[in-house]
């Protein structure tokens, strides 16, 4: 009857090292880490992506190799693979299986020859691979005095005494305290090491080598860079680049002094610098002085993560063209023009923007198909226009002093949102500035939240249980319902606005009588508590998903289900379309399922998160529906019919000519 297609994934790995690349020509693409994947998107088209999956938790690190060939991805967690990637094939070419705990960085040789591993400072362990065999060509300690290598770059060949490249390579790592020079042997089957000299102890964040490889460029916590002669291991300089940690570096080529603003005959090596404070700047120098000869304004609304160049070799002179990341979710397009202020040459354009942590929660308003909400542990709470799928209104909170969100809720003119520490709050749709707060509406926190058809009142579940009506005009309560003993998972109401569904971690689902003030029935299920229900539009059919790893058909008037369907995973969420003729669930093992509402048959199983699905929601007009889950990525999926989907009801239809 129907099935689902992913139309787009919205998510970033901001915090990730280097979880930002550019692919193709000119940067007509780019490749990021996405939760549990990597991502390969189209600039021109967004819709365009592909999905490389091979990790069981978060990507903690990407790279490309020069030619745009290969991708490497590594993770943490209890399977700290290392995966490498044919981009071309968009296929696996190596499972590396060599690090335990995790995987700090992965970095390409020039020549893509080899790759290198850094794990985390509990595995301490650095790894050369031989990426024609696939086989560990040689390994060292990559930290120093306990201390983690926390970046790593390569050299090319190192010169001899004569300036003639042999077959060894270079390369460098950092960490706190420390700078090691290394040098790889593929033949023998060696790396070893010398200490760089930075005059004062530093925490080295960003390391890259100049084009010319005459130097060796560290970036620091400071947000300053250092300047090594590579022959002597030697400071030349210090250049205050940010006023938070430099995080990314990346050489670009000299330029001949005539072209610079520091006059000579020679050139004059240049190095783009990253901060952690948004800026994106470039320097030119000698080695021991470096003056800035571009600057990205605006800074960037946050740390930036991630540096790359669309234009792997830019000419002297030219306009570069970025794309940079942001801690804080962000992907943006950027111009650099040498000397320019102009705003048409120089500029970031936003090109992503996604959650920078789970989300707990997107919800549609009742009768609108054109944009939904999102709330998410990185405090911030989100209107996404679909059409566009780009954010229109965004409101935050300190989670510092909030906690969490744990529910969302949209009327279509605010945005509602229960809060970790009890509290009710209320944004504007139109800019997502804070309407009002309501203190004390679940003393030990909010678990879930729905709001009646008529948008005149909602309904809040507690984590100790309780379940209580609140008017939206006056922020009165009008109802106080204490008979679950545990937290309440989700809640329901009836088309009519008369009667209110919850569920527990109690095994319990009750049905309350709005009007009376009383309770009127009650389900229990034998084994496992109850994560999330589901009303059908006629009032008597429910839906229940649990610990039991099943899903559950009731009719509210009898005490048993009407049918269970066992599944092998515990289902965590369940949604009805609007017309009762489908309803979604989203599970801890990561996948989606779609049921068909009359049989109970199931129509699709689809893989698109990388963690625990959290919440579901339909679109009014049943085309589309949203997910989101723990890996911090919001799904849009569109949903096709064999048969056109059912007409919507009348009231729906005067709804949106209205809005027209």
């Amino acid at each position: 009857m129907a099935a689902l297609d992913l139309e787009r994934a919205i998510g970033f790995n901001g915090g990730a090292d280097s979880p930002l690349h550019a692919l193709g020509d000119g940067g007509t693409g780019y490749a990021h880490a996405s939760g549990a994947c990597v991502v390969l998107s189209d600039l021109a088209d967004p819709s365009r992506q592909h999905f490389l999956r091979g990790h069981s938790e978060d990507v903690s690190c990407l790279a490309v190799s020069s030619s745009g060939r290969y991708a490497a991805s590594g993770q943490n967690g209890g399977e700290p693979d290392v995966l490498v990637w044919d981009l071309s094939t968009q296929t696996l070419v190596y499972r590396l299986q060599e690090h335990d705990h995790g995987v700090q960085l992965v970095c390409f040789s020039d020549d893509e020859r080899f790759l290198l591993t850094v794990g985390v400072k509990k595995d301490g362990k650095m790894v050369a691979w031989d990426l024609v065999s696939g086989c560990i060509v040689a390994s060292a300690l990559a930290g120093k005095n306990n201390a983690a290598a926390t970046c790593a770059c390569w050299g090319g060949r190192k010169k001899d005494v004569k300036r003639r490249d042999t077959m060894q390579l270079q390369l460098a790592t950092g960490g706190e305290g420390f700078l090691k020079y290394w040098t790889l042997d593929p033949a023998g089957g060696s790396l070893s090491s010398e200490e760089a000299t930075t005059a004062v102890s530093r925490h080295v964040t960003a390391l890259a080598f100049s084009h010319e490889r005459e130097y060796l460029y560290a970036g620091s916590s400071s947000g300053d860079f250092v300047t090594i002669l590579v022959r002597s291991l030697l400071m030349h300089s210090v250049t205050a680049a940010a006023s938070n940690s430099v995080s990314a570096l990346a050489p670009l080529p000299p330029v001949p002094r005539s072209l610079s603003v520091l006059g000579g005959d020679d050139t004059l090596e240049r190095l783009l610098v990253a901060g952690g404070d948004g800026s994106c700047t470039v320097w030119q120098g000698d080695g021991r002085a470096y003056r800035r000869t571009e600057s990205l304004e605006p800074k960037l609304p946050g740390a930036i993560s991630a540096l790359s160049l669309r234009v792997r070799h830019p000419a002297a002179g030219s306009t570069l063209r970025l794309l940079l990341g942001t801690r804080r979710g962000t992907i943006h397009e950027a111009s650099l023009a040498p000397g320019a202020s102009d705003a048409g040459e120089s500029g970031a354009r936003l090109l992503q923007e996604s959650h920078c942590s789970a989300v707990r929660g997107v919800a549609y308003a009742p009768h609108s198909s054109t944009a939904f909400v999102s709330a998410s542990d990185d405090g911030s709470v989100r209107l996404w226009d679909v059409a566009s799928l780009s954010v229109v209104a965004k409101g935050e909170c300190q989670t510092a002093l909030a906690l969490v969100p744990a529910c969302v809720a949209f009327t279509g003119e605010a945005i509602f949102t229960g809060w970790a520490d009890g509290k009710l709050r209320a944004h504007d749709a139109e800019d997502g500035a804070l309407l009002w707060t309501l203190d004390g509406v679940h003393q030990s926190g909010v678990t879930t939240m729905a709001i009646s058809h008529n948008a005149k009142f909602i309904v809040t579940g507690g984590e100790s249980g309780e379940v209580r009506v609140w008017e939206i005009r006056t922020r009165h309560m009008l109802r106080h319902f204490k008979e679950h003993k545990t937290a309440i998972t989700s809640l329901a109401v009836g088309s009519s606005d008369d009667h209110v569904f919850s569920s527990s971690r109690d095994r319990s689902i009750l049905c309350w009588d709005l009007v009376q003030g009383a309770r009127t029935t009650a389900l229990v299920q034998r084994i496992g508590g109850i994560n999330g229900i589901a009303l059908h539009p006629d009032g008597t059919r429910l839906i229940s998903v649990g610990q039991e790893k099943s899903v559950a058909v009731w009719d509210v008037r009898q005490p048993e289900p009407l049918q269970r369907i066992p599944l092998d995973a515990e289902q965590l969420t369940v949604a009805l379309s609007a017309d009762g003729s489908l309803f979604a669930t989203g599970g801890a093992d990561h996948k989606l399922r779609l049921w068909d509402m009359a049989t109970a048959a199931l129509l699709a199983e689809c893989v698109g998160h990388s963690a625990a699905v959290r919440s579901i929601a339909w679109a009014p007009d049943g085309k589309q529906l949203v997910s989101c889950g723990d890996d911090g990525n919001i799904l849009v999926w569109n949903v096709f019919y064999d048969m056109p989907p059912p007409p919507k009801p009348l009231a729906l239809e005067a709804q949106d000519a209205g809005a027209q």
